[in-house]
């Protein structure tokens, strides 16, 4: 029995041996191709986001109908919402509104038929807004299309409409407007409406909420006083109040990052991400630096406007500090000879060593300057070397 056991433990000892020889032997040289990468250097932090609010009031009590919609940009004395004495009126206010669009859309079509009596405009016209709706829905941009949809909607009904009843076209636009009448005359003397005292961007009460603090007061704001805001909560709406102006034409965003990160922030313009709230990269410059011995209060102020970011309270964000574009060296290519950091690529079968000057550091890799050929350093598509025993400079590999 003993002898049986030394024989399968002799055994199993000559199968890892000749388990390494064989992988030793296959060891081969791994190489990967230098392409150029683009990466951001970004710091991730929480912050609130400030705008200048002028809130719009309006009887609670009774029903009302907003004229505009959320995030859209309004001009002064602009009515914003119409208010109605009782649900008739408000009905009649509904039907007219619909009736409004539609004749828009009749109007259009009938003159697109009397100009374009065989269609080839139309049929253009169709073409290139399938092409643009194709190109909008491919890149996520669901929400953008809504007034492509309803100019693609009446061109098509132009195309379709039969050129022998052109009269009968202009008589259902004639009824339509009689329609009209009779709804506007229904409820416009049960109605009135509440205007914007001032331009900017509204937004509907219940699709946003009061800033945490005006944007007078933030440039006051310590780390300790925005972590208390922060912790504290959303403001409370005021009674009455149906929305909000956003007369500033732009909003703001403060959160406490270190001081070094701070420093190394590019104020003509960066980009901002907010995970949480939308995958598109937003354009902000930096408003101004308060430094706190090792932090930095960071005011940001951006004039991209829409619904996402009238309602944003509070948020986490991802801040570029900066961008970098060169070649992604993995780590494990980098070597040191002579005192120089480089790496080594294969050309045909000879290991040449470059030496390497990289601009930025991440967790596995790292960006490198390239070039200015093949001949002169690490150059674009070079065969870098990630994996390989005994490399040397001008080594043939066998």
């Amino acid at each position: 029995m003993r002898k049986i056991t030394s024989a399968i433990a002799v055994l199993l000892l000559l199968v890892y041996i000749g388990y390494q020889v064989i992988l030793n032997l296959t060891d081969s040289i791994v190489t990967m191709e230098a392409l150029s990468v683009t990466v951001e250097d970004k710091v991730t932090c929480d912050g609130i986001f400030v705008r200048t609010m002028d809130a719009v009031y309006g009887q609670e009590d009774k029903t009302y109908e907003f004229m505009v919609e959320n995030g859209e940009k309004v001009s002064q004395n602009e009515e914003i919402a119409a208010f109605f004495d009782d649900s008739s009126a408000a009905e009649a206010f509904r039907q007219a509104e619909t009736l409004r669009q539609e004749i828009a859309y009749a109007e259009a079509a009938y003159a697109d038929i009397t100009a374009d009596k065989e269609g080839a405009s139309l049929d253009s016209a169709i073409f290139d807004s399938m092409e643009e709706l194709s190109g909008m829905l491919s890149l996520g941009q669901v929400w953008e299309t809504d007034s492509l949809y309803s100019g693609l909607t009446q061109t098509v009904i132009a195309r379709e409409y039969p050129r022998d009843d052109i009269a009968g076209f202009k008589s259902n636009i004639d009824a339509m407007k009689a329609s009209l009448k009779q709804y506007e005359t229904a409820y416009s003397s049960k109605s009135y409406s509440v205007k914007a005292d001032a331009p900017g961007y509204f937004a509907k009460a219940t699709e946003s909420s009061p800033t945490l603090c005006t944007s007078e007061e933030m440039y006051s704001l310590t780390p300790d006083s925005l972590e208390n805001l922060m912790n504290n909560g959303a403001v409370e709406q005021a009674s009455g109040v149906i929305g909000y102006i956003i007369s500033d034409f732009e909003w703001y965003f403060v959160c406490c990052i270190s001081a070094d990160d701070a420093q190394q922030l590019n104020e003509n313009g960066l980009g901002l991400y907010f995970p949480y709230l939308s995958s598109k990269k937003v354009s902000a410059s930096v408003k101004k630096v308060t430094y706190f011995d090792d932090e930095a209060i960071v005011i940001f102020n951006c004039g991209v406007i829409n619904e996402t970011f009238l309602r944003g309270v509070e948020s986490t964000v991802d801040i570029v500090k900066n961008t970098y574009t060169g070649i992604k060296v993995p780590r494990q290519a980098l070597h040191q000879q002579d005192g120089k950091w480089g790496v080594f690529c294969l050309n045909g079968a000879v290991n040449k060593f470059k030496a390497v000057e990289w601009v930025y550091e991440g967790e596995d890799y790292y960006i490198v300057k390239p070039a200015e050929s093949a001949s002169k350093g690490l150059y674009y598509y070079d065969k870098m070397v990630i994996k390989g025993k005994g490399l040397e400079d001008n080594k043939v590999i066998d």
